[in-house]
C-alpha cells in the first residue's frame, strides 16, 4: 500500500524537523519542509508538475514572510488537490474565524501530540480520498448522462427522419392514388366520348333503315348504298376529329399546346397519334378508328418513338401520358 505523502510548513525549524522525523517512522512519507508560504506554494507546484504532490499539507497558520499559512492553504486548496490540516498556537477562535471557509480537514494546537496528529492525518486522507472519489463518481455519471443524452438525441433525430421519410412516402402515394383515380376518370369520359360517336352512328343508320322499311319495298342496290354511305360518313376519322379533340381537350386540358412547345418535331398526324395513345386505347381500337391495318399503326408508333428518341425500355405510351 502506498504510504501517505506529507508536506510540512513551519516556520519553526527544530519543530518541523522533529515532526517530520516522527512521522517518518511511522511509515509516513514527508515530501519536504518549508519555513515561508511562498517557498512552500512554489515547492509544492514543482512537485504537481512530476505528478508527486503531496497527499496532505501540515500547514503552521502564523507564518513568517507577507504570507500567513491560511493565505497560503488558500492558494494551495484553489489550485492543487491536497488537503490541509492546520497547525498554530495561536487564539482558537480566531483561527476557525479566518480559515474556516477553506474547510480544512483537521487543527491541530501547539504543542501538538504525535498521536493526535496520526490521527488527524489519518482521518483527513480518509476524508480527501472519499472526495475524490465522489468527483470522480460525479464526473463519470456526468460523463455518462451526456453520452446518453447525445445517444437518446442521435436516436432521436433517425426517428424524425424515419418519420420525415414516412410522411414523404404517404404523400406520394397518396399523390399517386389520386393519379390513378384521375387516369381512370380521364379513361371513362374518353370511352364515353366513342360511345357516344357509335351511338349516333347506330342511330343514323337505324334511321335510314327504317325509312327504307317503310315505303314496303324490296331494298335496292341504291338504298344500301345509301346505308354504306351513312356509316362510311360518320366513321371517317377525320370528320369527327374536331368533335374528339374538342371532347378531348376537356378531359386532358392544355394536351397538345404542351405537345407543340416541348416536341416541336411533331406533325398534326403526330398528334393524333399521341391523343390516342394518350387514351390508353389499343392497336386494334387505334387501327380501327385511324382506318389502317394493325400493322401500319406499329409502324407509325415505331415512327413516333424514333422522333421522339425514346431509348429501350421507355414506355410510348406511358411517356406521352407524362406530356
Amino acid at each position: 500500500m502506498t504510504p501517505i505523502s506529507l508536506y510540512i510548513v513551519e516556520d519553526e525549524l527544530i519543530v518541523a524537523h522533529d515532526l517530520k522525523n516522527r512521522l517518518t517512522s511511522l511509515g509516513y512519507d514527508v515530501l519536504g519542509i518549508d519555513a515561508r508560504a511562498e517557498n512552500a506554494i512554489e515547492n509544492i507546484a514543482a512537485l504537481h508538475e512530476r505528478e508527486k504532490e503531496p497527499d496532505i499539507v501540515i500547514m503552521d497558520v502564523g507564518l513568517a514572510g507577507k504570507m500567513d499559512g491560511i493565505e497560503a492553504a488558500r492558494v494551495l486548496t484553489e489550485n492543487y488537490n491536497c488537503g490541509i490540516i492546520f497547525l498554530t498556537a495561536a487564539n482558537k477562535s480566531e483561527v476557525f474565524t479566518k480559515s474556516f471557509s477553506l474547510k480544512p480537514y483537521a487543527y491541530l494546537f501547539k504543542p501538538v501530540d504525535i498521536d493526535q496528529v496520526r490521527v488527524a492525518i489519518e482521518v483527513a486522507n480518509y476524508q480527501r480520498n472519499l472526495e475524490i472519489t465522489n468527483e470522480r463518481i460525479i464526473s463519470e455519471l456526468k460523463n455518462e448522462i451526456e453520452q446518453r443524452k447525445k445517444v437518446e438525441k442521435e436516436r432521436n433525430l433517425r426517428l424524425q427522419e424515419r418519420i420525415r421519410a414516412e410522411q414523404k412516402v404517404n404523400q406520394l402515394l397518396k399523390q399517386k392514388h389520386h393519379m390513378e383515380i384521375d387516369l381512370i376518370n380521364r379513361e371513362l369520359s374518353t370511352s364515353s366520348i366513342f360511345i357516344s360517336q357509335k351511338n349516333k352512328i347506330i342511330g343514323l343508320i337505324r334511321k335510314d333503315i327504317n325509312r327504307l322499311m317503310k315505303n314496303d319495298r324490296q331494298l335496292t342496290k341504291g338504298d344500301v348504298s345509301t346505308v354504306l354511305k351513312t356509316i362510311d360518313e360518320n366513321i371517317k376519322f377525320d370528320n369527327d376529329w374536331y368533335r374528339i379533340k374538342a371532347h378531348f381537350e376537356q378531359i386532358h386540358p392544355g394536351f397538345f399546346d404542351r405537345l407543340r412547345k416541348t416536341l416541336p418535331q411533331l406533325t398534326p398526324t403526330d398528334h393524333k397519334l399521341c391523343a390516342l395513345l394518350r387514351m390508353n386505347l389499343s392497336t386494334k381500337e387505334i387501327s380501327h378508328i385511324l382506318k389502317i391495318t394493325a400493322p401500319s399503326t406499329e409502324i407509325s408508333r415505331i415512327r413516333l418513338r424514333k422522333k421522339l428518341d425514346l431509348p429501350k425500355g421507355i414506355n410510348l405510351t406511358q411517356f406521352i401520358c407524362e406530356v
